[in-house]
C-alpha cells in the first residue's frame, strides 16, 4: 500500500503558489490608482529641453540676420561691435527668448535676483563682449555657461512623494565665416 500524503503535499504547494500570485496581483491593481501621486513626471525636463531647442534655433536666426546688417570689414572690432549690438537688441526684443533666459536662471550655482535681470545681464554675463576672437579666419561668438534649476514635484502633494531637484547647464560657441559674400554659422 502506498502513502498518498505526497500527492496531497504537491497539490497543497500549487494552491499556496496560486494564492500568493493572486495576492501580489491584487496589491498591484489596488496601488495602480495611487502610484502616479508618488512619482515625479519628467514633463518639466522635456519642456525645458524643447524650450532650449527653440531658443537656440532663434539664436542662430538672430546671429544670421545680425551679420547681414553689421557694418565694417568682417573680423574687425567695428564689425563685431555692430553685429553684437544688433544681436543683443534682437534678443532683448524677443519676449520668448527673454522668458527662457530669465526663468529659473542661475549662474555658478547662484540664482539671479529679479532686479538683476535685464539688458546688462544679457550684455555682460550671458553674451560677454570680451569672448570673441578670430580662430583660423572665423569669428567666434560665445554664449556663456548658464544654468537653470528648479524642483520637480508630484501632482498630488497630499501623498508621499519624492521631489527631484533638476538643474542643467548650457553654453554654446558659434564660429562664423564669410565666403562668397554669404555668412556661414557653425555650431561648436
Amino acid at each position: 500500500m502506498r502513502n498518498n500524503r505526497g500527492q496531497f503535499f504537491a497539490l497543497y504547494l500549487v494552491f499556496i503558489t496560486l494564492f500568493m500570485c493572486g495576492v501580489v496581483a491584487g496589491f498591484y491593481y489596488m496601488q495602480q490608482d495611487d502610484i502616479h501621486g508618488a512619482l515625479v513626471s519628467p514633463m518639466g525636463v522635456l519642456k525645458e529641453r524643447d524650450s532650449l531647442d527653440i531658443f537656440e534655433g532663434k539664436e542662430v536666426g538672430f546671429i544670421e540676420s545680425s551679420l547681414e546688417v553689421a557694418s565694417g570689414q568682417f573680423g574687425s572690432d567695428e564689425f563685431y561691435d555692430s553685429f553684437r549690438d544688433s544681436f543683443i537688441r534682437r534678443v532683448m526684443g524677443d519676449d520668448e527668448m527673454m522668458e527662457f533666459l530669465f526663468v529659473n536662471l542661475s549662474i555658478d550655482g547662484v540664482e539671479i535676483r529679479e532686479q538683476d535681470k535685464g539688458q546688462e545681464l544679457v550684455e555682460n554675463v550671458i553674451y560677454p563682449s570680451g569672448s570673441y576672437g578670430l580662430v583660423n579666419g572665423k569669428l567666434s561668438f560665445v554664449r556663456s555657461k548658464i544654468s537653470k534649476s528648479f524642483l520637480l514635484t508630484a501632482k498630488d502633494k497630499s501623498k508621499i512623494h519624492f521631489p527631484v531637484d533638476f538643474s542643467f547647464e548650457f553654453e554654446r560657441k558659434y564660429l562664423i565665416s564669410k565666403g562668397d559674400g554669404e555668412f556661414e554659422v557653425e555650431v561648436v
